[in-house]
């Protein structure tokens, strides 16, 4: 990614949508202690839906062309249908920290699926850097198993994987449709989609909730509105300055992000070798969204300092 403006618009873009992702596993905590899980997804899609037709209500919607449908309804299957199945459970199962670790996984599937969809072979940069990520994530893993209390760790951070694969997926369609409509557009078809698929379930599963507080009603309508609408805007606009496997690289600060908001709003603890970790994440990161344009210049400007001396 060179260093322009759309770039610097489109890196700001994606850090915004993987702080506000971050956020939905703490809210999606808080949503789950009194509404069950079918119903919480249901809601904060069709608060997203409002929020799209009102947009859509006084910009106009854009013409579908009939060769993408079926990558459109591909996309919005990934997800938020069952992206957003297999989250919600596994939160069920395991903790908000653990889970945004999972996933943090994301960038290695993004770039297998990248490969065979794009061609886009990783650079020497990125997987040095993705390399750093990973293992910075595995020790944040490692320092925050003491505290974990998931009732079943295992279940959740399985169903959180599958999850990611499914992200993955919703990522490369993405990069593949938003050259022809722009961000709005696509994350509105997201969330139209999500809401018909799961209007069944929240139906089944309305019977089974009980008395619903206003702290689960906040976080439902954050995640409807700043979340299912602001951060896939966010991340559909970043998108389009990146390719899928930079973008990818992105989602390795969400486990940071999960923990900060984690100790500030859950309460859970963070240890001098939970931040040493977090500083390899973000120096893996960094490294992986290095390319060769930007390293010519680096190494021009080293010379020319050192010439000028």
């Amino acid at each position: 990614m060179k260093l322009t403006i759309k770039g610097l618009k489109g890196c700001v873009c994606l850090i915004l949508a993987m702080m506000l992702w971050s956020s939905a596993f703490i809210a999606v905590k808080i949503a789950l202690l009194e509404i069950t899980p079918f119903l919480l997804i249901f809601s904060r899609l069709v608060l997203g839906s409002i929020f799209f037709l009102i947009f859509w209500r006084f910009k106009g919607c854009a013409r579908i062309a009939r060769k993408d449908i079926f990558l459109l309804l591909l996309m919005g299957l990934f997800e938020p249908c069952l992206y957003f199945m297999c989250e919600t459970t596994a939160l069920q199962y395991t903790t908000a920290s653990q889970a945004g670790i999972v996933f943090a996984f994301l960038p290695i599937f993004i770039i297998i699926f990248s490969l065979m969809f794009f061609g886009e072979r990783p650079t020497l940069f990125q997987c040095v850097g993705g390399g750093l990520a990973i293992l910075g994530v595995i020790v944040l893993n490692l320092y925050g198993a003491q505290s974990e209390h998931g009732v079943n760790p295992v279940k959740g951070n399985l169903l959180e994987l599958f999850a990611i694969a499914c992200a993955a997926g919703y990522t490369i369609m993405l990069k593949k449709l938003s050259g022809d409509y722009s961000p709005f557009f696509l994350a509105g078809v997201q969330s139209f989609i999500g809401t018909i698929f799961f209007l069944p379930f929240a139906w089944l599963d309305s019977d089974a909730s009980g008395e619903i507080g206003l702290q689960s009603v906040v976080a439902v309508v954050y995640l409807g509105v700043i979340v299912t609408a602001g951060a896939y805007i966010l991340f559909n606009i970043g998108m389009t300055s990146v390719t899928a496997t930079q973008g990818g690289m992105y989602f390795n600060l969400i486990p940071i992000f999960t923990l900060l908001l984690s100790v500030i709003i859950l309460d859970e603890s963070i240890s001098s070798g939970q931040v040493t970790s977090m500083a390899l994440v973000i120096f893996g990161v960094s490294i992986g969204l290095i390319n060769r344009h930007q390293l010519l210049i680096f190494f021009r400007l080293k010379r020319l300092c050192g010439s000028e001396k």
